[in-house]
Parts: structure tokens; C-alpha cells; sequence
């Protein structure tokens, strides 16, 4: 592979390298120069011909990201690369001396002039002098300039080497756990000083968060030491990461000892004090006046809060950081400005709880002075939730019912305001109003959930087991789910909410009347329990639901009443009328002057004026029916037919239905009435009658049957008339409601079809078809027409099929055709059979006649003159007898 011209060359390099083949994951070595074998205080054949990582086993690196795939990075991507300043523990020398080295590894790829990488050479640089000085001001490498200092202090430093797994320890670190200054110490041994339990899993816990994550180290715990006794100590460190990965960590142990039992006696002190503070329903507390960092929180911070004292205290801003962002920091600025101005103050805020939801806390602080300056702050914390909610409740509910009464405000709006102030209520909560119509849920209200899954249980069906408001609407009372995940309740809704981490749902009906017109409810992102304020809220928020429903739900069915009564008098021709017999006045719609004309006063009609135009012959029977129906209190109904005068001085027949409303006592007040024009009807009345009678009296079958637009060969018979049942044995109940094909007289085999069934799938009349029935053993002839029957859109609706009995006159022209066909044989006879006998009598009278005969001759020609007279007579007799048969 290198020629030897170059292999010398690289022989004598003075920087360490070598040359592995791209046959990842080996990479044999396949030569290495003089400098690499030196400093790695190996010989030539321990190295060429074997893979890398076979080569050098005992390296951590070769096993530790990223340092053990730079090389497969190089042939994945073509590019060299070059890994940090690794610590290398070489192997003895001669004299038993181990050195420890840091190395700088670069990877070149070297190609052909294809571009293909054909080998990789590895370049080493000692980086040795460079790392040490740069690791001189890490506490383990400065011990050497503040030993004395850390001494008298009881503070020592170590250091874990992660990559070659080994531990230093400082001779004051030693001293401290009271071991041999000779003693060495392991992985394991370390952790073994730890008093076993709270103490070492702490240890082992916060060294592993170290490891992974590069956060600090730092614990006050309990050892033991070598002699047996306990001893506390602060232990700190931080962790060296290269390249993401971390490879050793070092800090300090600060013997603490005699701090920590002075801290437990004044605990001790203090506990009378602390138990007192604890009993206090609120949060004690006791906080620097400068910084608002807090020294003490009393453990009722949990009860209220659900923060341990151990949470609040670990942060020094913990107090900032969880009150709402919107309360924030006009509560900090409130409460600087009073401590600054020595003033001890109160004030209301809200903050976040544990679990997300919120507290409204109200804060009497009082202010510590020392040398007329603010040194402390000491407070009590109340939980006024319940109050504010209550009032924030009250508040929100004026302004929606506020906007409710005002004319033209859509429900929509007015419901989502309403959610989203109850939202407002309960942070982390998505509230949901839907409406209950047809046993089906639809959405009101749902402003805060997710579009999709607000579709997706839109017109859903109410059940025992439809989720939280699907149960709810179905058994009239609240339904509490507070764990969706596990309820068997959601067992069909849980793959809908559960991907949008909807963890919790609590329902509440609201009910009107004894129907079940909407829920309202709550979810959670997290699985929820309602606490007793909280189901009362809800119940509250589901009775003002209930007004604002019912009164929109009134405001809009006399809205609907009114405009249909516009619409109503606008479309119909009929005239509707409101009679007010107090003020005896009729209030005519817009009908009675489009259908009677226009009169020039509308603004007084007494029922006289009404009187007047109705027909003089019908007067006086309408008024006592009139009369009559208003002085019974059980009446509340008058129908009547009668003329009225048009305003062009014609009549019309009208017909006039009335409701007459009645007092308490009975007396009829007011009725409400329409007249409707029916002498277009009369007259198609009189009409119908004269064509039922022709159809009904008609010697010709009649059938009607009704057509399916989508089947127009499946036929249904309305109607037949007598004449049918009469021709074809059928009566009405035997064939009305069934189909035309039932009727077993007609036989296919008999009759063409072919033109019925033509004339029926092209909706096209038929005439002349003329069909053989047999009916008890008799044939008939009946002549069919078909006629189609459109509605006003175009569309064939019904058949009507008028059957002729022609089996009289189709006999008769039988009878008639027969008698020509034997006249034509009588005549084929005398014009043909005849003359052959005729004319042998004539031929053999001539032959007498006129020629001399023997006497023998003669007789034999008067025998054929007798035979043809014979012959001549059988025929006429023939004749006479076919003739004597027509």
C-alpha cells in the first residue's frame, strides 16, 4: 500500500501515527512509525495486523461515546475528525514507572483517484503539559496551594475518574472519615462511608443526577466513619463533561459536624414555638424584608397549598413564582411599596396549588423593624377561595344575564362568555355546554376544546354509558368521572378523549321542567376530584344555565310565534282574523283584502260590518250558529260554510273555522279565526261528483294504480269500479292495495305482453291492446287502454287502464268470417265442381245427337249420360246442404 520511498518517510515521522484500513468494525493496523511504538511503549507485531479496538483492549475510551465511533464516523461521512484530550495510563517502563498522559487522536481519510477511501491515518499529539496547567485551579490540583487553609477548616477535596474508575482522596478527606492516610479507596467502598438508608440512597441519587445531567452536587448528610462513629458532612461537586459525555467528577467534603448538632439543639428550642404556629388555620410565615426570601412557612402551606415547607423554602423565589402571572406583580410591587413606607399591610392574590388549580389567598403581613429600618416580614396566609370565587361568580353572573336581556345578543355569545368566566374559575379546566335535542347531544358552547373532538361527540347519543354528559342527560343528575382513563362509563368515548389529554369530565344536567335540555361540565388534564365548593359552583353554574336557556328559549318561541303569524299572513291567500268582542273590533290579516279586495278603513271592523257582506240567504243561520257557539262556555270551536260579498259584488263560498277564547268564568273574550275562499273547491267538488258517477256507472272496466317513481313496473291498484269486478270476477277488497299482476285470468301464453310492458317503462299511452281473459271457464276479450298520470312536476305517479269488453263483437265478426268462407266454398263448387259433370252430359248428348250409334253404343253412352247425371245431382245436393248450414 506505501511504496518504499514513503514508508520511510512515515517511519520517521516525529508525530506519533498509524494507518488502519477502512474495514469497520476491525480496522486492521497496517503499519504504525517509530514515534507511535515509543510512546505507547509497544512493539511493531503487537499492533500491525490486529483491529484497533483489539489492539489497545485495556483503553475505557474504546468503549465510552463518542470516542469509540469516530472511526465508523469517518467512513460514514468522509470527513476527518479529531477527538478531545483523552487521559491515557501508560503501560511501566523498565524502571516500573506508570505515566499518565493526555492525547489529542486526529482521523485523516486517504483516497484514491476513484475517491474511494482505501486507509485512515491516525495522528497522535501529546496534549500531556497543556491539560495539566489548564486543570491547575480545579480544586483537587489546588490543594497543593490551600492545604493548610482547607485543613483548619475540616475541608477536603476528591476526585472520581469515571473513565478509568478510580478515586482520590485529599489526606484532610481522609482525616475525616477516619481512615489510614495509606487508605485507597473503591467505587463501592466510598459509598459505603454513608449512613445506610435515607443517607446513601440520597448520596447515590444526587451522584447519578450529577452524572447524567451535570448538576450540582450538594448534600448535608450522616457517615460513619472508619472507627464507627457518625459524623455530618457537607459533600459537594460537579461534574467534567467532554463531548456530552461526563468522565470524572470532583468537590469538596466540609466536615459539619458540630454546626449541625448546634442547628438540631436550637430545632429543638424552636419546636414548642413551631407546634403552637402549626395549629393556626393559615400559613405562618417569616420572610427577609429586602429579598421577600422566606425562613420559615409553617406546614399548613401544605394543607392549603400542597407544598411540603421543604419545597417553599429550597427556593428563594418560590413565593414570586407561584402566584398567578396576572396577580403577580402587582402584588410584589404592593407589597414592596408598603414595606418600604414601614407600613404593615393586607392584600388579596391568587396562587397556583400543587395540582394546578387555584387559591385565593388573603396576606396580613406584618413589618419587623430593627434600628428604624425593615430587617423581616412576618405574615399569616388565609385561604379566601370560596369567598372571591363566590363573588367572582356573582359578578359574572349579572354580566351574563345583563347581556342575555338585551334584544339581538346571539346565545352563542352569551353562553361562551359564561364558560369562559367558569374557566377562569378553575384553571387547567376546559368547560363544555351542550344542548340535548332528540335524545342527541350538540354542541352550545365548548370554546376551549380541541375543534376535533368537539366534532366527534357532536350528535352523539344520550345512554346509561355514553361518557360523563351522555349519562348525565340520560339519568337527570350529575355524574362525576374522575379518572376517564380507568371509568366504564367512557368505554366508548375514551379513545376520543384521551389523545387530547382530557383526563377527567364531571357532568351536570340542567333541566327544565322535567326535561333535560343541556349538561354543563368540567374537564381536567389530570385525573380530579371536585371538593365540595367546587360541586357547588357547579350546581350553581347549572341553575343559571337553566335561566338563561328558559328565558331565551320563551324570548325565542315568541319571536317564532310573531314572525310566523307575519309570514303566515304574507303567504297564505286565506283570511286570518282576531276578534276582540270587548272592544268589538276584527283585526283582518292581509289575506282578507288580497282574497275579498281592498276596503278604504281598516282601522275600525265591528262584527256588523262582517254581517253585512255575508249572503242574505245564509244570514241568518250564520249569526244564530254564531250565537249559539259563543254562549256555551264549553264551545270552543265554530266551523261554518256560507256566501260572502266580495268587494267587486260577487260571492264567494267560503268556509270559516274559529277558537274562541274564554275568561275564568267562562264568557268568550276574543277568537281567533281564518276564512277561506273554498268556491274554486265547490265547483272541482261538483266536478268530481259527475266524473265519479261516469266512472262508477261506465259499462268499461276502471283501474287506477299508484307507480313508484323508482319501480315503475311495480304497480299498486287504488282504485276499480264495478264494471271491473263484473268483467273480471274481482272485487275491490280482493285487488285494491295489491298488485295488477294477482289478476290469474290473463295468461302469458295466451297474450302479447310485449307492448304492455313497452308502453309502462316509457311512460307512453296505449291504445287498442286487445287481451284474452278466461274467467270460470268462459273467454273474454277485453280492448286495453293505458294512460300515464304526472304530477305537477313531471313526475309519473299513477296508471289508469280502461278495460272495453269486446268478446261479443270479436264473435260476431268470427261468426261472419266463417259464413264467407263457406259461401266462398258453395261458390269455388258451382263455378268448379259442377261444370266437369255439366259438361260430360253436354259433350255425350252431341255424341246422341249427332253421330249414327249401334245399338250397343247408345246404351253405353246413355250409362255415362245417367252416371253425370248422377254425379251432377250428388253435387247440387251438397251444395244445397252447405247452404242450408249458413
Amino acid at each position: 500500500m506505501i511504496n518504499h520511498y514513503l514508508s520511510q518517510v512515515f517511519k520517521f515521522l516525529p508525530a506519533p501515527s498509524m494507518v488502519v484500513l477502512p474495514d469497520g468494525p476491525k480496522f486492521t493496523i497496517t503499519e504504525v512509525n517509530d514515534a507511535y511504538l515509543e510512546m505507547v511503549r509497544m512493539g511493531r507485531n503487537e499492533l500491525v495486523g490486529k483491529g484497533f479496538y483489539e489492539a489497545f483492549p485495556n483503553n475505557p475510551y474504546n468503549r465510552v461515546a463518542p470516542w469509540n465511533n469516530l472511526l465508523e464516523k469517518l467512513i460514514a461521512d468522509g470527513l476527518p475528525n479529531q477527538s478531545p484530550a483523552t487521559k491515557y495510563i501508560l503501560p511501566p517502563d523498565s524502571t516500573g514507572r506508570q505515566d499518565v498522559k493526555y492525547l489529542l487522536a486526529t482521523n485523516t481519510p486517504v483516497r484514491n483517484e476513484a475517491n474511494e477511501i482505501v486507509c485512515i491515518l491516525r495522528t497522535v499529539m501529546d496534549v500531556t503539559e497543556v491539560t495539566m496547567a489548564r486543570q491547575t485551579h480545579s480544586p483537587f490540583t489546588s490543594e497543593k496551594f490551600l492545604s493548610e487553609t482547607l485543613h483548619i477548616a475540616r475541608i477536603g477535596s476528591w476526585e472520581a475518574d469515571l473513565i478509568n474508575e478510580v478515586i482520590n482522596w485529599s489526606d484532610v478527606v481522609k482525616e475525616i472519615h477516619e481512615v489510614p492516610a495509606n487508605y485507597q479507596p473503591g467505587f463501592l467502598s466510598a459509598m459505603e462511608f454513608y449512613r445506610p438508608g435515607e443517607h446513601r440512597d440520597a448520596f447515590l441519587k444526587a451522584v447519578d443526577e450529577t452524572i447524567a445531567t451535570g448538576k450540582l452536587l450538594d448534600l448535608e448528610l450522616v457517615i460513619v466513619t472508619g472507627t464507627g462513629s457518625e459524623k455530618w458532612v457537607r459533600v459537594t461537586g460537579k461534574s467534567e463533561i467532554v463531548e456530552g459525555v461526563c468522565t470524572r467528577i470532583y468537590g469538596v467534603i466540609h466536615d459539619i459536624d458540630k454546626r449541625k448538632k448546634v442547628e438540631q439543639q436550637l430545632v429543638e428550642s424552636h419546636r414548642q414555638f413551631e407546634s403552637l404556629v402549626q395549629t393556626v388555620d393559615g400559613i405562618v410565615w417569616e420572610a427577609d424584608a429586602d429579598t421577600f426570601e422566606f425562613s420559615f412557612i409553617s406546614d399548613q402551606v401544605q394543607h392549603i397549598l400542597g407544598y411540603t415547607p421543604e419545597e417553599w423554602l429550597a427556593d428563594s423565589s418560590f413565593w414570586q413564582n407561584h402566584i398567578h402571572p396576572e396577580d403577580r406583580d402587582q402584588a410584589v410591587r404592593y407589597c414592596h411599596r408598603e414595606t418600604r413606607q414601614l407600613r404593615n399591610h393586607t392584600f388579596d392574590y391568587r396562587m397556583l396549588k400543587a395540582d394546578g388549580s387555584l387559591v385565593w389567598i388573603k396576606d396580613v403581613v406584618s413589618v419587623i423593624l430593627e434600628g428604624g429600618r425593615a430587617v423581616a416580614l412576618r405574615g399569616l396566609m388565609v385561604d379566601i377561595t370560596e369567598a372571591k370565587r363566590l363573588e367572582n361568580l356573582e359578578h359574572l353572573e349579572k354580566m351574563v344575564l345583563e347581556m342575555n336581556s338585551v334584544k339581538g345578543t346571539p346565545l352563542g355569545s352569551v353562553l361562551d362568555k359564561y364558560v369562559q368566566g367558569v374557566e377562569a374559575m378553575f384553571p387547567h379546566s376546559k368547560c363544555s355546554l351542550l344542548a340535548i335535542k332528540n335524545q342527541k347531544l350538540y354542541t352550545l358552547a365548548s370554546p376551549s376544546l380541541p375543534q376535533e373532538y368537539v366534532d366527534a361527540i357532536n350528535g352523539r347519543a344520550i345512554g346509561p354509558n355514553e361518557g360523563s354528559c351522555g349519562t348525565a342527560a340520560f339519568l337527570k343528575r350529575q355524574v362525576i368521572v374522575s379518572d376517564i382513563d380507568t371509568d366504564p362509563r367512557w368505554d366508548t368515548y375514551r379513545h376520543l378523549a384521551l389523545p387530547h389529554n382530557l383526563r377527567a369530565c364531571w357532568s351536570h344536567p340542567v333541566i327544565v321542567g322535567d326535561e333535560v335540555v343541556a349538561t354543563f361540565a368540567i374537564y381536567y388534564d389530570r385525573i380530579s376530584v371536585p371538593g365540595e365548593d367546587e360541586l357547588k359552583v357547579i350546581e350553581r353554574v347549572a341553575s343559571i344555565l337553566k335561566v338563561i336557556l328558559e328565558n331565551r328559549q320563551n324570548f325565542e318561541l315568541v319571536q317564532d310565534v310573531n314572525e310566523r303569524h307575519e309570514y303566515v299572513n304574507m303567504a297564505t291567500n286565506d283570511a286570518i282574523y282576531d276578534w276582540d268582542l270587548a272592544r268589538d273590533h276584527i283585526e283582518w290579516g292581509d289575506g282578507f283584502y288580497r282574497l275579498f279586495g281592498s276596503e278604504p278603513d281598516k282601522t275600525s271592523y265591528p262584527l256588523a260590518r262582517w254581517a253585512e257582506r255575508v249572503h242574505a240567504s245564509d244570514r241568518e243561520q250564520v249569526a244564530a250558529s254564531l250565537e249559539k257557539q259563543l254562549a256555551d262556555p264549553e264551545q270552543h270551536k265554530w266551523i261554518v260554510d256560507y256566501r260572502f260579498m266580495k268587494a267587486d259584488g260577487q260571492y264567494a263560498y267560503v268556509e270559516e273555522i274559529g277558537y274562541i277564547r274564554r275568561d275564568q268564568l267562562g264568557k268568550a273574550t276574543r277568537m281567533i279565526g281564518v276564512l277561506r275562499d273554498v268556491t274554486k273547491a265547490r265547483q272541482e267538488e261538483h266536478e268530481l261528483k259527475l266524473l265519479v258517477s261516469v266512472i262508477t256507472n261506465t259499462n268499461d272496466a276502471v283501474l287506477i294504480a299508484e307507480s313508484d317513481p323508482r319501480d315503475i313496473s311495480g304497480l299498486k291498484v287504488l282504485y276499480v269500479n264495478a264494471a271491473f269486478t263484473r268483467i273480471t270476477g274481482y272485487s275491490p277488497e280482493e285487488i285494491v292495495g295489491k298488485s295488477p299482476a294477482l289478476l290469474r285470468g290473463f295468461s302469458p301464453a295466451r297474450n302479447d305482453f310485449d307492448r304492455l310492458q313497452d308502453a309502462i317503462y316509457s311512460r307512453e299511452a296505449l291504445k287498442g291492446a286487445t287481451l284474452r281473459y278466461v274467467r270460470d271457464g268462459e273467454e273474454f276479450f277485453i280492448n286495453l287502454s293505458l294512460l300515464p298520470v304526472a304530477d305537477a312536476r313531471g313526475v309519473h305517479t299513477h296508471w289508469i287502464a280502461i278495460g272495453h269488453d269486446v268478446t261479443d263483437r270479436l264473435r260476431y265478426i268470427s261468426e261472419i268470417e266463417e259464413r264467407n268462407h263457406k259461401l266462398q266454398e258453395i261458390a269455388w263448387m258451382q263455378s268448379h265442381v259442377i261444370r266437369a259433370p255439366l259438361a260430360r252430359l253436354m259433350g255425350l248428348i252431341d255424341l246422341i245427337r249427332n253421330y249414327q250409334h249401334s245399338d250397343t253404343e247408345k246404351n253405353e253412352l246413355l250409362d255415362h249420360v245417367l252416371t253425370s247425371a248422377y254425379s251432377l245431382d250428388e253435387i247440387i245436393r251438397d251444395i244445397s246442404s252447405k247452404t242450408e248450414r249458413i
